[in-house]
């Protein structure tokens, strides 16, 4: 007997939450399963909230079905790369999320397992790895590189032919100037202006950002 295909939300957490709030515009331009769910290490986390998605089990303990589709919902890089790994090792799918509004270049390239929020820009040439998020208004310019894993908070500006290493993260309204090369796991803070390259590891923070 077919198994009915499902939506699995991965986290319950801020981000997840949003995410849930834009599956039912993202239906208007992509064939997504009715039957939502999610998986979290707190089975209340979504408790008294007006929320459809029904709680499937933790992340350890979930076992994916052949016919599921994971959606991530975690913002954390680092908690992205391990659960996403565990996910795929049990035969888990990652899928594509793109708003309907995000405007996407005919020659940019989005991964699988990406998360595009309203808003976004994904310019010429550009290429967003795989289980990035890129969250509202945020604008990835034409050649920029988005290493898998990486979170692009709301407002960030990455400008022409930036580089981003795998599961950076940055901060809101957060912006890196042409060609500016980032390390994988560096945290770039809230505000911060990159003008020169970024090490890996490296904690960026301040209007010019300078290193912790």
């Amino acid at each position: 007997m077919p198994v009915s295909p499902r939506l699995i939300l991965v986290g319950g957490g801020a981000f997840a939450r949003e995410v849930i709030c834009w599956i039912d515009h993202v239906r208007m331009s992509q064939s997504l399963p009715a039957d939502i769910g999610f998986i979290d290490r707190d089975a209340q986390v979504l408790d008294g909230a007006r929320y459809r998605a029904r709680f499937l089990g933790t992340i350890e303990e979930f076992q994916p079905q052949s016919s599921d589709l994971l959606v991530m919902g975690i913002g954390d890089p680092g908690a992205k790369q391990r659960v996403s790994s565990m996910l795929r090792d049990r035969g888990g799918r990652f899928t594509t999320i793109v708003h309907p509004s995000a405007v996407l270049a005919a020659t940019a390239s989005v991964d699988e397992g990406a998360v595009i929020c309203p808003h976004a820009l994904v310019s010429a040439d550009g290429k967003v790895g795989q289980l990035v998020a890129v969250n509202t208004l945020s604008s990835v310019g034409h050649d920029v590189r988005v290493g898998d894993f990486s979170t692009l908070s709301s407002h960030v500006d990455l400008m022409g032919g930036v580089e981003v290493g795998e599961a950076v993260f940055f901060g809101s309204g957060a912006r890196a100037f042409p060609g500016t090369r980032i390390g994988d796991g560096a945290k770039i803070g809230a505000g911060a202006t990159l003008m020169r390259n970024v090490a890996a590891g490296a904690t960026m923070y301040g209007p010019s950002a300078k290193r912790l």
